[in-house]
């Protein structure tokens, strides 16, 4: 961008700012002019700093690292309030041995111009708004302990994932009474004597000793990346017996100093991203608080058209907090329609949507918008019926949200539901990993053991079912042959001797050609519809001759009737043709039996 066109947007946005306030009253309409004056110059080059305007009392938002201000009392105020955020970010990063840790979602302080002002809001600590984490700050006031301590726990939950719960609590503990300004930040004071745990003594020993302050990001660090305690003492270059009989001498003494604390240099002109809110902007930024009046600037933003979304977004979770779910998908939903970009609102409607195809499009619009947002991953997963999708869903949202104990336990369920036993057992144990309750974690770590012995129960269970289902396989083959060989006994025994009863009656002797065979019946075998006769002849040769329809021959001396397997020997004469071909086993076939 030219030095021209800088000007001329910096002038624009200046006399935007100028009207703005002469519209609230701050400034009067010979003070517009003057600062009109002002900005004509500054358009024309001759005035080179726009921090005076900025610096005046408005609406400003200050941004810096995760953290933005916003206060209605001008520049400073913000910059100020938004600096003891900072510093305490960086005094943490620095013992963790991590810079420029994350927050997500990221956090809103509303800067309040007295202590008085900020309790009317009913603000206490930090909680989630409509779009961001939400705080509440003075700006020439000191963070109080519990703020901290939620600030240091929500800092360590999103940066680490194997930090051990008692280490995790003391470094709470130890941070809670951090004392930082917009310049200098001190640690070390002691918290009340109930809190002052071995290992808050640890950690405080660690940080504020000069023999080991340089150290302790070695250890914190690799603790918090899933090292043991032990290698983490040895990490230092420490023994380990001698470290630990040190650390009980130290809490055993009992005197805890307070020092000072790595901060960052900070230059209020250059480090800062400042911008001038409209009325508008700054309270819909204080309606987010979600506090007293907040329902009713929602509602004063809808009549007057302005922040349509973000307006109907809040309305939704004002109605959510009354219990009054069917209003707030109404507002959810209007607030879709206006555009909403809002990941948190997008999720909180697509969880509480009872048509779930409605629910799963908005959850992958959210997604759209912040891949990385735990909540949505978890909740999409939630709605899919598949259990296969499902978990896939749900494994991204663990990877994002590591310490979220409630997921794994019901992430590990669904695998043993699925057969996973793998994967549930590694869900159990990062459950009882990311529980900081003792008893918790033994109920976990218990179903873990438990999952061998579930495997080896479900294959055992599996290899019975095999067995039996191809016992019952067998079972029925055998029935069907059974019911085969029934019907073609019952068709042979109840047919005519004759194949057709119009037919000309001939004897059976008249063909005074055929072959005939002299021997005894000794097997009679039933071979789909045919059945295959064995002869015995009388010189003692074996021959096997086939019936392809028992009505279609002539019998004498005897009926028709076989029963198929071994014969009670009966001498037989035996007509028949020859066959053509023997290779079959096949001697002939049968056209006329003479039982005698």
């Amino acid at each position: 961008m030219s030095a021209q066109a800088a000007r001329h947007d910096l002038a624009r946005g200046a006399q935007t700012s100028a009207q703005t306030l002469a519209g609230r009253g701050v400034l009067s309409a010979r003070r517009v002019a003057c600062g009109f004056a002002i900005i004509t110059a500054l358009a024309a080059g001759h005035v080179l700093s726009a921090q005076p305007l900025i610096g005046s009392k408005a609406w400003v938002r200050a941004k810096l690292g995760p953290f933005e201000a916003v206060s209605d009392d001008g520049r400073n105020p913000a910059i100020q309030a938004l600096s003891q955020f900072e510093q305490f970010r960086y005094a943490l990063g620095a013992a963790m041995g991590q810079s420029e840790l994350r927050l997500d979602p990221p956090l809103r302080i509303i800067v309040f111009r007295d202590a008085k002002e900020m309790a009317a809001q009913g603000c206490d600590g930090i909680h989630m708004g409509r779009d961001h984490l939400m705080a509440c700050a003075v700006a020439g006031g000191q963070l109080p302990a519990p703020m901290v301590r939620e600030l240091t726990h929500r800092l360590l939950e999103t940066n680490f994932t194997g930090i051990p719960p008692a280490t995790e609590q003391a470094l709470e503990t130890f941070f809670s009474t951090v004392a930082s300004n917009a310049v200098h930040v001190t640690w070390g004071a002691p918290p009340p004597v109930a809190e002052r745990t071995r290992d808050w003594a640890l950690i405080h020993r660690l940080i504020t000793q000069p023999e080991t302050s340089g150290r302790a990001h070695i250890y914190l660090h690799n603790l918090a990346t899933g090292m043991d305690a032990n290698g983490a003492i040895r990490s230092m270059g420490e023994d380990v017996a001698k470290f630990n009989a040190d650390v009980d001498r130290y809490f055993a003494a009992g005197v805890f100093q307070t020092v000072q604390a790595p901060n960052r240099p900070l230059n209020p002109d250059r480090d800062f991203v400042t911008a001038i809110l409209t009325a508008d902007e700054g309270q819909l930024a204080r309606a987010d608080l979600m506090g007293p009046g907040a329902e009713a600037s929602y509602i004063a933003l809808l009549k007057a058209g302005k922040h349509t979304a973000e307006a109907n977004e809040g309305l939704g979770f004002l109605a959510l907090r009354s219990g009054d779910e069917d209003k707030a998908g109404e507002y959810f939903a209007e607030a879709c329609k206006a555009g909403s970009k809002n990941v948190v609102a997008l999720t909180t409607y697509g969880k509480w949507e009872k048509h779930y195809d409605v629910a799963i499009d908005v959850l992958k619009e959210a997604l759209t918008f912040d891949p990385k947002y735990a909540p949505a991953h978890w909740e999409l997963g939630d709605k899919l019926d598949d259990p296969t999708a499902r978990l896939a869903e749900w494994k991204i949202a663990l990877g994002l949200a590591p310490h979220n104990v409630d997921w794994w336990v019901s992430y590990a369920r669904l695998n043993e539901g699925q057969k996973h036993w793998a994967e549930a057992g590694r869900a159990w144990t990062a459950a009882a990993q990311a529980s900081s309750d003792p008893a918790k974690r033994e109920e976990y770590l218990s179903a873990r053991g438990r999952i061998e012995q579930q495997r080896l129960d479900d294959e055992a269970a599996e290899k019975r079912r095999d067995e039996l289902a191809k016992a019952a396989e067998i079972d029925r083959l055998k029935a069907e042959a059974r019911k085969e060989i029934a019907s073609i006994e019952a068709r042979a025994n109840s047919q005519s001797p004759k194949k057709n009863d119009n037919a000309p009656v001939l004897d059976w002797w008249d063909d005074a050609n055929a072959p005939t065979l002299t021997g005894t019946l000794t097997r009679v075998d039933c071979v789909g519809k045919q059945l295959r006769l064995t002869v015995k002849e009388t010189g003692g040769a074996v021959r096997v001759l086939s019936i392809a329809d028992p009505s279609g021959i002539n019998v004498k001396g005897g009926e028709v009737t076989f029963t198929c397997g071994v014969q009670k020997p009966r001498a037989v004469i035996v007509h028949y043709k020859p066959a053509a071909d023997s290779a079959g086993g096949v001697f002939g076939q049968v056209t006329g039996i003479e039982y005698k």
